[in-house]
């Protein structure tokens, strides 16, 4: 399969989702985002696909969770340190992982997380060091931890580099 038709691929499942989870809680989730690796252009393999939800309240986002079992979504324990006060919901579609992560629009990380996405969107050289990060991952050359230890002091060294920016 080409990269090209991955990436519209991708494109079509992160609509399809995200149009089914609004669909069941268009009340009380106030944004949509796709993040993660599936988002940038031209990744060479796989990768599991990840939709932030932006809700109203933590009320909202605990109280999604039977709901979205019922429908055969399995709720992820240990996805990331990252997202441990989130909650996140996988369901495999057409053999890929799609990862829901639901948030409070209290959260303090929508922001970074959507800088360091815009970020990696824009900057060749970060989206190179992201690449080649998740190359040694897939290739297993690094551990789930290392892994996890690199991508985060990448994404911190972004957001304080953004910071810097704008200050004045």
């Amino acid at each position: 399969m080409s990269i090209n038709k991955l990436n519209i691929n991708i494109k079509d499942k992160y609509i399809e989702q995200a149009f089914e989870i609004l669909n069941f809680f268009k009340s009380i989730i106030i944004e949509v985002h796709h993040i993660g690796s599936s988002k940038l252009a031209k990744i060479p393999y796989d990768c599991d696909m990840d939709i932030l939800f932006i809700v109203k309240s933590y009320d909202d986002v605990r109280n999604l969770a039977d709901i979205l079992i019922a429908e055969g979504y399995v709720q992820v324990n240990h996805f990331s340190d990252y997202f441990r006060d989130d909650m996140v919901m996988r369901k495999v579609v057409d053999g890929h992982n799609i990862n829901m992560i639901f948030m409070s629009s209290a959260s303090r990380k929508k922001n970074d997380i959507l800088i360091c996405t815009e970020h990696l969107l824009m900057n060749e050289q970060s989206c190179s060091d992201f690449k080649n990060l998740k190359k040694l991952l897939v290739k297993n050359e690094v551990t789930e931890a290392e892994y996890d230890e690199r991508k985060y002091r990448l994404f911190q060294m972004i957001i304080d580099e953004g910071d810097h920016l704008t200050s004045v």
